[in-house]
């Protein structure tokens, strides 16, 4: 049996989201912190224009962090939990049908190079590739963060019902969320001292929400919980931390709480159609906007539309972060003027066009031949 112990130190890019369908995010299965971690790790990579899964590189040294082992062992516990991993199964409940599937599909351990390589079972692409609607995002530094995989599996059930701010669940079906073996904390006494309370302990002291509970009882016996999210205004987290599922009409906002500028709308108005309502994109532009300004953003989705040919929320987040717009507008400026000057000649001439300017010179160029 493998242990997971404190995760070591590490910084992670703050921009770095796992989305999951909401199906996915209520679907039973039972993880170790370690695979758990393993997972998200494998998520954060897909990005939003993806249509096929692709083989997910992660180095045996980030592995390593994943899990809080020394790298002397690292190659060796890696192997163990990716083996274990292997014959995880989820389930996942559909209408009319449950579907019963792995996680992964193979991990390829390459030679000399320090890397596995790892493929999700491509039944699971519904639930994790182009997703428009009904899904769930949440930070994947905050995730790692928790040291108890029932923290991260709560977090997720009540982030998907973060804007409505309750939820309440069956006790009996929590604890086949939470993936719990029916041996294990059959006294809710005993759920609620040692899962219940500790994973609300953690949530307020890492996270940006956390929860309070009422006990709904059948009869004599704790039936059901009722959380009431609370937002936690003791941790600040980065512009990117919260995602926005936005509607093909941007301006549908999916709670009246829910803010977004005028600045960020009229900068959404610049964007295709079809990238409006991508997460990645209304987060670097609240992110830029509040760090660089409103023309910096502008030029560079500007440049975008103009350059992208694909995957234009990875090209935007690029283009925002290094500001290849300032150039361009330069550009952009100097071709401006360079016109304008070109047309000056009829401009001075008291001309409404230049179309009217040269049909002028023409009858003047006809009247002299005829002299």
């Amino acid at each position: 049996m493998y242990f997971v112990t404190k995760i070591k130190k590490k910084s992670f890019p703050s921009s770095l989201i796992v989305t999951q369908s909401n199906k996915l995010v209520e679907a039973r299965y039972n993880l170790s912190l370690g695979e758990q971690r393993l997972i998200i790790a494998m998520i954060a990579q897909i990005q939003p224009d993806d249509e096929d899964f692709k083989p997910y590189r992660i180095s045996i040294g980030d592995l390593a962090d994943f899990l809080g082992v020394s790298k002397g062992s690292a190659y060796h516990e890696c192997k163990k939990i990716t083996k274990s991993l292997l014959g995880r199964v989820l389930e996942v409940q559909e209408n009319g049908r449950l579907l019963q599937i792995g996680w992964v599909s193979s991990a390829d351990y390459i030679d000399g190079t320090g890397i596995v390589s790892l493929s999700f079972d491509p039944l699971l692409k519904p639930y994790l590739l182009q997703l428009k609607g009904n899904f769930t995002s949440c930070k994947f530094e905050m995730l790692l963060g928790f040291k108890s995989q029932y923290t991260m599996r709560m977090y997720s059930l009540l982030k998907q019902y973060e804007q409505l701010k309750k939820r309440e669940i069956e006790l009996d079906l929590l604890r086949v969320m939470l993936g719990l073996r029916v041996d294990q904390y059959k006294l809710y006494a005993n759920f609620k001292t040692d899962l219940l309370k500790p994973a609300q302990v953690e949530l307020k002291e890492k996270s940006d929400l956390y929860f309070e509970f009422d006990e709904i009882k059948y009869g004599r016996k704790v039936g059901a919980i009722r959380f009431h999210i609370i937002k936690n205004k003791g941790i600040k987290t980065a512009p990117d931390d919260i995602i926005f599922d936005i509607s093909p009409i941007i301006f549908e906002l999916p709670s009246p709480e829910v803010k977004i500028s005028n600045s960020i709308v009229e900068l959404l108005l610049l964007v295709p159609e079809q990238h409006k309502s991508k997460k990645t994109v209304l987060s670097a532009l609240d992110f830029y906007e509040s760090k660089h300004g409103f023309d910096y953003v502008k030029r560079n989705i500007l440049y975008s539309n103009a350059k992208a040919a694909k995957s234009y929320a990875g090209y935007l987040n690029s283009a925002l972060k290094e500001d290849w717009g300032h150039d361009w507008e330069l550009e952009q400026q100097q071709a401006v003027q360079v016109k304008k000057k070109s047309i000056e000649v009829w401009e001075r001439q008291g001309f409404s066009s230049e179309k009217e300017y040269a049909e002028h010179s023409f009858r003047k160029q006809m009247e002299a031949l005829q002299k």
